[in-house]
């Protein structure tokens, strides 16, 4: 029988329109991603500091998100992922706020290194969700509520671009700041949980507690050394180390290369179009083909888009956006599925795997953060960066081909 999505009547259609108010959302958020990019030599302006201080900070946030993606695990198991979700996004209203109310370094380190990170509390909030509206196809789902940052990237870059001079950082950031208050207020009133779920977990808690699986953290750290989750946990870094460096420097990089701005405005649209796209097509190969082959070619196409970037033809950008484009909404998902899968048939828990490989994920996005900002600040170019991006996603790549490898060596002595 062929996987469907679940069908509660009146339910299945809320759960899509919580899939487009939560889309909606995503979507105003690439203001922030935007800005952040954008204007790096603005905001390293106004505040009197270098990008390293900005790369620095950035960083910080996501060294923060880490940490607190498993705590924000544990709260939405205790309280639910709604209220983890307005708290999250109260946090980012706050981010936002404490800059503009404090236009200077301090203002700057608190808002976007400290509060900005707490807003990790809710990185596990679309898995949980996506996990309790439906039971199966979880890639597609996953890549269509990741897609609305990168559309929203697509359809607004061109348009803040061309009106940069009635457009500030100030002006956009009062944007993204009115948005987290609305959001909350929203979430609020339209969120809630699937009732068809309720009685599945009423029934689970009545079973006697000596049938489940506890496994200490010590077994939890045995499990981890299987080869899947080792290529995995690689894989993730190297991911957040990609989108670290696409996120935080990548519009930087076109800057310090001299691109034209037409192509450059053009590369960004083309990058967010890409990202859905990509993200759709290797949505239906993770779930048609083995996951590991899939994810192997994945960072192949990485590979190819980074070593684009470093040779810096004159139409590098638009290339570079029309491959890792292909390949920016599969990673992440993809890899954390196949790592629940491995550790699902070991009693792990998912929702503490889940939490652990954010944190590898989020590293690998704070390392770029710094490593970016210092390339620039020593060499004025970003070419190291770029080369370790190549390195790490060739890395990656051979990992998942070789663990395809050996499972079908497996899979063929059993036979």
């Amino acid at each position: 029988m062929k996987p469907t999505f679940k069908a509660f009547s009146a339910g299945s259609r809320y759960a899509w329109f919580l899939i487009l108010y939560f889309w909606i959302y995503g979507f105003v958020g690439s203001v922030n991603r935007f800005v952040q990019s954008y204007y790096q030599e603005d905001i390293s302006r106004q505040l009197s500091t270098g990008r390293s201080f900005l790369g620095t900070t950035w960083s910080l946030s996501i060294i923060i998100g880490a940490v607190c993606s498993p705590i924000g695990g544990y709260l939405i198991d205790k309280y639910s992922y709604k209220k983890v979700m307005m708290a999250s996004s109260l946090l980012g209203a706050a981010s936002v706020g404490t800059l503009l109310l404090f236009q200077n370094t301090a203002g700057y380190f608190i808002g976007f290194g400290v509060l900005s990170g707490l807003i990790g509390i809710a990185a596990s909030a679309n898995y949980i969700f996506v996990a309790d509206w439906f039971s199966s196809h979880r890639a597609k789902v996953l890549v269509i509520l990741n897609s609305s940052n990168s559309l929203g990237l697509a359809i607004l870059s061109p348009i803040f671009i061309l009106n940069e001079s009635r457009l500030g950082w100030i002006q956009l950031y009062w944007v993204t700041f009115a948005s987290g208050l609305l959001f909350c207020v929203f979430t609020f009133l339209v969120v809630r949980r699937n009732p068809a779920n309720r009685l599945e977990t009423e029934l689970h808690s009545e079973r006697p507690r000596e049938k489940l699986k506890v496994r200490s953290a010590m077994s939890f750290v045995r499990n981890l050394q299987d080869r899947r989750i080792m290529v995995v946990m690689i894989a993730l870094f190297t991911c957040g180390f990609s989108m670290g460096t696409v996120e935080m420097h990548l519009m930087a990089i076109y800057q310090v290369a001299g691109a034209n701005q037409m192509i450059f405005s053009s590369s960004l649209s083309l990058l967010g179009v890409l990202e859905l796209s990509g993200g759709i097509v290797f949505s239906f190969l993770l779930d048609r083909m083995r996951r590991e082959l899939a994810l192997g070619c994945l960072y192949i196409v990485r590979v190819t888009a980074f070593v684009i970037l470093f040779l810096n033809f004159p139409v590098s950008p638009l290339f570079f956006s029309l491959i890792f484009g292909a390949s920016y909404l599969g990673a992440l998902p993809g890899g954390i599925l196949l790592a629940n899968e491995t550790l699902e048939k070991k009693g792990i828990p998912a929702g503490m795997l889940t939490g652990f490989l954010i944190c590898i994920h989020q590293a690998g996005g704070a390392i770029s953060g710094i490593a970016g900002g210092a390339n620039y600040d020593l060499f004025h170019n970003y070419q190291l960066l770029i080369g370790a991006n190549i390195l790490l996603s060739l890395l990656s790549s051979i990992g998942y081909l070789t663990v395809y490898r050996k499972s079908n060596v497996k899979v063929g002595a059993a036979a």
